[in-house]
């Protein structure tokens, strides 16, 4: 008996999948107000461990500054939640007001002035560190680009040190190991004479802040889940703290943000032109870049795979290319070698997590090593897309969730803030999807009869039951 009930029962992934979506359907369920003072309480309790146990300056300012505020918005919450839940009909205009006016204080309390202090600190050479190493190694590269070079160094020495002042000595010798768009975050150091103009976070911020709002103006109607994308990456520790401290990720994500918008209303050259100037930040963009053939359609759902290839690459790849043909050698060491930990000198990036643990502890086998977690995680990857393609702009943000998630996992130089890009991806999902569902505007006149399945609102299962046109077949419940 206990035989026949194993084989008709649920597998075990499917049984793990029933529970996350259990957890997610109980989560979503509590009141607007709640789920928000539930975010902002943990975001607190982060925030006071960083005050209290981080080795880095910079994050123990943060989490002093930023605690205060994500308490007083956790009380905020509660107390309106206990009000606007006693009134009949439910108050919906004035918790939407109330939400809006604790972010708006969220963004400055946890964002604006701990970035502000740093920026003045830093260029009052204040002792302390006030900036991750990103920084200035994005600054010196911008000198070296000003200064006609290539840059990227052949023989980089350092990793880079968090600066405590906007001196142009610091990082000169460290590794830059970005694509060769990044740079252009660190031209107003060369340029601006003002050292906090100059700060290469002033312009990853701007840059981040600007490029989302434009998504969100594109994105779902759903005020809701407009609010989730803005807790994500921008007020909750997973952007925030990047924001004041370094942020060389947030471009990227915003650019990805962006990207997926356009392809969801249908628009797939100009998404194709934004993911490919993605591509040239990071390869952390890449993955949506190419997982987005899948999905992407034309405003009368045909797929638009070669217009939107082309377009990526007439970005893209013109811009890589100057950045290899600077200087050859110095591309493959700072941009190959040293992100995989393959170069004479380690990336700092360290987390107890599977690929950095198995390297260390077998460090005369780490080619090997990562040569097998590579392979692992391709697999892993290419076996999802085999079974369950995504067919829609929802289903791509989940799998890339999932297959970002891996490679935090098993690279062999990982850390802990890289689980940005799977915390905003399966947000972006979720959103994605809700918006689909209720705004026509995302879909040709063709497909706008059909709608989301509940299922893919959860990032838990998102693009797992769709039709072929990119939508599911299956009515909502909502």
């Amino acid at each position: 008996m206990a035989s026949v009930s194993a084989s008709v029962g649920p597998t075990a992934p499917v049984a793990l999948r029933d529970r996350l979506e259990g957890a997610w359907r109980l989560l979503s369920s509590l009141p607007l107000l709640v789920q928000d003072a539930v975010l902002y309480a943990g975001s607190c309790g982060f925030a006071l461990l960083n005050a209290g146990l981080a080795e880095s300056p910079d994050y123990r300012d943060w989490g002093q500054m930023a605690a205060v505020a994500y308490g007083a918005a956790t009380i905020v919450c509660l107390v309106g939640a206990r009000r606007t839940g006693r009134r009949r009909p439910p108050a919906t205009a004035a918790v939407t007001r109330l939400r809006r006016g604790v972010l708006f204080v969220l963004v400055l309390g946890v964002v604006v002035v701990p970035l502000g202090a740093e920026l003045a600190w830093r260029a009052e050479a204040t002792p302390g560190a006030h900036a991750q190493p990103e920084v200035a190694v994005i600054e010196r590269a911008g000198d070296r680009a000003a200064a006609a070079r290539s840059p990227y160094l052949t023989s980089p020495s350092s990793v880079g040190d968090s600066p405590q002042s906007d001196h142009h000595d610091v990082d000169s010798t460290a590794f830059f190991p970005y694509l060769p768009g990044m740079v252009l975050f660190g031209l107003p150091s060369a340029y601006v004479a003002s050292a906090a103009l100059g700060d290469a976070r002033l312009a990853l911020v701007l840059f981040t802040l600007g490029v989302a709002g434009g998504a969100l103006l594109l994105g779902p109607g759903a005020l809701r889940w407009r609010s989730r994308v803005v807790q994500v990456l921008v007020v909750l520790p997973f952007g925030a703290l990047p924001m004041v401290t370094g942020g060389d990720d947030l471009p990227v994500l915003a650019l990805c943000l962006l990207g997926l918008v356009l392809a969801a209303r249908r628009r797939p050259v100009a998404a194709g032109l934004v993911l490919g100037v993605a591509g040239t930040l990071k390869f952390t963009a890449w993955p949506i870049l190419l997982l987005l053939v899948f999905a992407v359609r034309d405003g009368e759902g045909r797929r638009a795979i070669g217009r939107y290839t082309l377009a990526a690459a007439v970005v893209a790849l013109p811009v890589i290319l100057l950045g290899v043909l600077t200087s050859p050698e110095g591309f493959l060491v700072n941009v190959v070698r040293f992100p995989l930990g393959l170069a004479s000198v380690r990336s700092p990036a360290a987390s107890p997590l599977l690929g950095q643990v198995l390297t260390t502890i077998f460090p005369s086998h780490r080619r090997l090593i990562t040569g097998l977690l590579a392979a692992v995680g391709a697999l892993l990857v290419l076996a999802l897309l085999y079974r369950r393609p995504p067919r829609s702009v929802a289903g791509v943000a989940g799998v890339t969730a999932f297959a970002l998630l891996l490679a935090t996992l098993l690279a062999p130089a990982t850390r802990f803030g890289y689980l940005i890009y799977p915390a905003n991806l399966a947000a972006w999902a979720v959103a994605l999807s809700v918006g689909a569902a209720q705004s026509g505007s995302f879909c040709s006149k063709s497909v706008r009869a059909s709608v989301v399945s509940p299922a893919e609102r959860s990032p838990f299962s998102a693009g797992v039951s769709e039709g072929p046109a990119g939508v599911s077949t299956t009515a909502t419940s909502q």
